[in-house]
């Protein structure tokens, strides 16, 4: 199920002309027995590549506290485009087959919002 059920997150990435900064979220779930150090390891891999390509800026990873297989990736990137081209990467997509069988991911392409007095936006 996407995050946005009013655009997919296909139509996010192909947003034309390209629009930036963005910020991909990613929401993760580790199915249960699932080994989350093997996860980990992959999405450390997967981030090392990423990082090299035009327009990354940062990530940050969260989990939930405790033992739980809830997990939250937030990726800065300098537009849409470039997040799409990165996202297509052969060796990106290569290393994500590593990924523990069942894990679910959950995405969208968000910019900031404005809201008078409380943040700013663009």
């Amino acid at each position: 199920m996407p995050l946005d059920r009013s655009t997919t997150f296909d139509a996010m990435l192909s947003i034309n002309p390209p629009v930036g900064p963005v910020v991909l979220l990613n929401i993760i779930s580790i199915p249960p027995g699932a080994d989350k150090e093997s996860f980990l390891n992959t999405w450390s891999r997967t981030g090392e590549i990423l990082k090299t390509a035009p327009g990354y800026i940062s990530t940050q990873l969260h989990h939930a506290i405790g033992d739980g297989n809830f997990i939250v990736n937030y990726a800065v990137w300098e537009n849409n485009e470039d997040l799409k081209k990165g996202l297509a990467m052969p060796e990106f997509k290569k290393v994500c087959e590593n990924f523990p069988e069942g894990t679910e991911f959950r995405a969208a392409v968000l910019q900031k919002a404005s809201i008078s007095g409380i943040c700013v936006g663009l």
